[in-house]
C-alpha cells in the first residue's frame, strides 16, 4: 500500500512539474540596475504585478526602528499626480486587489488584476511606490494605527513568543532582533523628513525588483518599466557600498551563520507568565543564510520533524500521547542567518514534558539517520507545496520576488533539483553542523 501511495504521489508531482515548467521566468536588468522578472502564462486571465524593495527592519538604526513598516502603510496615501482615492480604490475599480507587506529583509507591494488592465495597474502601483508624498495628516493617522497594532501584538502570546525568541537568538546580529513593526518609542518619534530620507536612500535601482506574472503583453510592459523605473538615477559607487558595510556591521566580525552556535555556551530558557489558557513553546537555533546550500536539507528536516500528521513530533506529541494541542517545525530563510525552530502549544502541566521531548527529537537527528520513508514523504510534500504555490500568478510572483530580493534568484529554478538530491546522511550532517545540544534557545509563555 505504501509503495502504491508513493507511486501515485510521485506521478502527481511529475505531472505538475511538467506543467509548471512550461512557463519559466525571464530575468532582465535595466541600464540603471533595476531588476525585472517576467513569467508569462497565456493560459490564465489575471496578471500579478509586484514591486519588491530589498529593505526591511535589518536596515534600520535603532532610533528609526519600524520605519520600513511605517512607509509600507503610507505608500498608498497619495503621489503628486494621484490622490489616495486614485490608488487602492482605483485598483479595486479595475477588479483587482492591492496590498503590501514588510519583513526583516524586504518590503513589497503587490496587485492582481484582470489581464486587460495589467498596464493600468502597473502604472498606478509604480507611481505609488516611486513617488509617495507622505502627507502629514496621513502620517498621524497611520501612526495611531501602528501604535495600536504594537499594543495588540504585545498582547498576543504568539507574537510575543516569536519576538522574544528572535531577540535572544540574534543577539549578535542585533538588527535581526529588532521588531519589524518597531517600538512605541521609535514609531512615536518618526517625522516626515525621516520617511523622505529613508525612501530616497533605499528605494533605489539596486534594491528594486519588479515581478510580473500571468497573462500580459511583455513588449508593452517592458516598455512601460523602462520609461518609469528606468528613469531612476543609478547610485554612485560610494553609495552602492552602503548595504555591504551595513551587513558587515550586523555581522559583528562573525564570518557566517555557523559562528552563532558559539554564542550559546550556556542553556538559555526564558519563561514568561501571562494571562493565557495554555502554554506556548518555541525553541530552535540560527542556521544557513540564503546563499548556503544547507537550506535544502534544513527544509527537509523541518518537514520530517514537524510538518503534517505523519511527522515525528506530531505523531509522538499529538496523535499518540495527546501531550500537545499542536506542534510544527520550520526553517525561516533570511538574507542573513536563517532560523530553524519548533513551535508547540500544550496544557500547562505538560510544558516540561513537551519541551524535553522536542529536545530529544532534535538531538536524535544529529546521530541517527532518518528513514527512507520519512525522507521520501518530506521531499514529496516540499515539492508539492512549491508547485502548488505556482498555480496562481501571485503565488509564482511571490516566490520569484522573495528569492530575488534576498539575493539568490537561482533558488527558484534549482529548488526541486536540490531537494531531490537530499539523502538521509544530509539531514544528520546539517543538524549536527548548527545545533549544540542541549544549549538550544527556548522561550515559553505559560499561565
Amino acid at each position: 500500500m505504501k509503495n502504491i501511495l508513493k507511486f501515485f504521489l510521485s506521478s502527481y508531482l511529475l505531472i505538475l512539474t511538467t506543467v509548471f515548467f512550461l512557463y519559466s521566468a525571464e530575468n532582465k536588468t535595466l541600464k540603471n540596475g533595476v531588476s525585472v522578472i517576467f513569467a508569462l502564462d497565456p493560459t490564465v486571465t489575471t496578471t500579478a504585478i509586484q514591486i519588491w524593495v530589498a529593505v526591511g527592519s535589518t536596515d534600520e538604526d535603532k532610533n528609526i526602528s519600524g520605519i520600513s513598516h511605517f512607509i509600507e502603510h503610507l505608500i498608498f496615501k497619495g503621489t503628486p499626480t494621484r490622490t489616495q482615492k486614485q490608488i487602492a480604490p482605483e485598483i479595486e475599480k479595475l477588479g483587482g486587489i492591492i496590498n503590501a507587506a514588510t519583513s526583516k529583509d524586504f518590503t513589497y507591494f503587490h496587485t492582481v488584476v484582470p489581464s486587460s488592465y495589467s498596464l493600468k495597474a502597473a502604472e498606478i502601483l509604480t507611481d505609488a511606490v516611486l513617488n509617495p508624498l507622505f502627507p502629514e495628516e496621513e502620517i498621524e493617522k497611520e501612526r495611531k494605527v501602528i501604535l495600536e497594532e504594537i499594543k495588540r501584538k504585545d498582547d498576543n502570546p504568539q507574537s510575543l513568543l516569536f519576538d522574544e525568541f528572535y531577540n535572544h537568538v540574534y543577539l549578535n546580529f542585533f538588527r535581526y532582533a529588532q521588531k519589524v513593526i518597531g517600538t512605541e518609542e521609535t514609531v512615536s518619534k518618526l517625522k516626515r523628513d525621516d520617511f523622505l530620507s529613508f525612501h530616497k536612500k533605499f528605494y533605489v535601482p539596486k534594491n528594486i525588483f519588479v515581478v510580473v506574472t500571468g497573462n500580459f503583453n511583455k513588449k508593452e510592459m517592458l516598455g512601460f518599466l523602462k520609461n518609469s523605473f528606468g528613469k531612476l538615477k543609478k547610485l554612485k559607487k560610494e553609495k552602492e557600498k552602503f548595504k555591504e558595510t551595513l551587513i558587515q556591521k550586523i555581522a559583528v566580525k562573525l564570518k557566517d551563520a555557523e559562528n552563532f552556535k558559539y554564542s550559546f555556551s550556556e542553556p538559555y530558557k526564558k519563561t514568561i507568565k501571562k494571562d493565557v489558557s495554555h502554554s506556548y513553546i518555541i525553541m530552535g537555533f540560527p542556521a544557513a543564510n540564503i546563499k548556503s546550500d544547507d537550506q535544502y536539507p534544513l527544509d527537509v528536516a523541518s518537514y520530517i520533524l514537524g510538518t503534517g500528521r505523519a511527522s515525528r513530533l506530531y505523531k509522538k506529541l499529538v496523535e499518540e500521547t495527546n501531550l500537545a494541542y499542536t506542534v510544527s517545525a520550520s526553517f525561516a530563510t533570511h538574507k542573513g542567518p536563517g532560523l530553524f525552530y519548533v513551535y508547540a502549544e500544550c496544557s500547562p502541566e505538560n510544558t516540561s514534558t513537551v519541551s524535553n521531548k522536542i529536545l530529544i527529537e532534535l538531538n536524535q537527528l544529529t546521530f541517527e539517520n532518518v528513514t527512507d520513508e520519512e525522507l521520501d514523504r518530506a521531499r514529496v510534500l516540499l515539492i508539492r507545496d512549491k508547485l502548488l504555490q505556482e498555480q496562481t500568478p501571485d503565488g509564482k510572483a511571490e516566490e520569484l520576488g522573495f528569492y530575488a530580493a534576498l539575493g539568490n534568484k537561482k533558488i527558484t529554478d534549482n529548488y526541486i533539483k536540490n531537494i531531490k538530491k537530499i539523502r538521509p546522511e544530509c539531514i544528520k550532517n546539517v543538524i549536527s553542523k548548527y545545533l549544540i545540544f542541549p544549549n538550544i534557545p527556548t522561550v515559553i509563555i505559560t499561565p
